[in-house]
């Protein structure tokens, strides 16, 4: 008995939070994806593939990253406007 292949779950499902301003918020800070990789202790692939939605982050990286850039964890689904 065969499985039909169309019912299974998609593998690459985005449950995490979008991070819609973290590219503009690392460009305003002058940060390449590698230096706030490093300061937020991420790896730079990361930064990348939630910089370009192939990713959601999770509550933890969310935190890492707005400590890093200096502002609220909301500032990177927001915007600017929630700076600390």
């Amino acid at each position: 008995m065969s499985q039909d292949r169309s019912e299974e779950p998609n593998r690459q499902r985005n449950r995490g939070i979008p991070l819609p301003y973290l590219r503009e918020l690392r460009h305003s800070k002058g940060l390449s994806q590698r230096e706030l990789g490093e300061l937020a202790r991420v790896s730079s692939g990361t930064v990348y593939r939630l910089e370009n939605g192939l990713r959601g982050a999770y509550p933890g990286t969310v935190r890492k990253l707005a400590t890093a850039l200096g502002v609220a964890p909301e500032a990177l689904l927001y915007g600017r406007s929630t700076e600390k």
